[in-house]
């Protein structure tokens, strides 16, 4: 049987092998994890001290996660250190920003199909790779309509008091 500790360790660990196999810092998985699984905000030092990571790669990766809207800083009366918790709709947001880079990625495809159906020369390869861009922007086009439709879903079913007060 495990103990708290143990189970928020096992979910931080968790969180860095995840983020990692998406090509982010193995950080970021584990300040988000730490600050899910945290009911109340938490400062650099205390982030720092419980990952046994030092303060200046915290805070940088904190930096980020807060530009993409997945933390916050939060003012705790009396304290002049830096807080975060997570965001109140964390998943929501992740997901939001995974749809953005799927709109990214649309737009190389139709800009790619672009360039190569006006290259001045169209041969076997250019036709190939103009039809291959247009499955492409087709394909994230489709993506884009149903992550709008499961965002709408995701906010609908989800009580907004909840997220509004940070319960979740």
């Amino acid at each position: 049987m495990m103990n708290k500790e143990q189970l928020i360790d096992q979910l931080v660990n968790a969180y860095a092998e995840a983020y990692q196999n998406l090509g982010y810092s193995s950080l970021m998985g584990k300040i988000v994890a730490l600050l899910i699984a945290t009911p109340g905000p938490l400062s650099l030092d205390e982030i720092s001290d419980r990952l046994q990571m030092s303060k200046g790669p915290v805070s940088q990766i904190a930096r980020k996660l807060k530009d993409h809207q997945l933390i916050e800083k939060v003012w705790v009366k009396g304290e002049r250190k830096d807080y975060y918790q997570a965001v109140p709709d964390i998943f929501g947001q992740a997901f939001a920003n995974y749809a953005a880079s799927m709109r990214r990625n649309k737009q190389l495809g139709e800009k790619f199909q672009e360039f190569s159906e006006n290259l001045p020369e169209q041969d076997e390869q250019t036709e190939h790779l103009a039809s291959r861009m247009a499955e492409m922007k087709h394909f994230y086009e489709l993506m884009a309509h149903h992550n709008k439709a499961f965002l709408q879903h995701w906010k609908e079913t989800v009580k907004p008091e909840l997220i509004e007060n940070g319960s979740l």
